[in-house]
């Protein structure tokens, strides 16, 4: 594995590894997540897509640097099934722009 040490610039703002990616599938959703590690050694998740309830006024917003993977993969999938209503026929998936 090469070490992300070496892409370090001052023309970079920040340099992620990544880690691992998923597809999971949720009702007729798939949602890819996909970890990365920062040169810090901080683990970050992003999902490819959102859960907007009718119901709900906004996304959630959760917390990054996470201390191991298991725990990012955990956060990713508590962001997913967290606001999911499988009954609310108004609830859309809103793709993530910054996936």
């Amino acid at each position: 594995m090469l070490d992300i040490d070496c892409l370090e610039d001052e023309t970079f703002e920040s340099v992620e590894e990544i880690i691992s990616q998923f597809i999971v599938k949720i009702g007729d959703q798939k949602i890819k997540i996909r970890i990365t590690k920062d040169a810090q050694g901080h683990f970050h998740f992003v999902n490819s897509h959102y859960y907007q309830g009718s119901k709900q006024a906004d996304t959630i917003a959760y917390v990054t640097n996470f201390p191991s993977e298991k725990i990012a993969i955990m956060n990713a999938k508590l962001q997913i099934v967290s606001s999911y209503d499988p009954a609310d026929k108004n609830g859309v998936w809103i793709e993530n722009d910054s996936f």
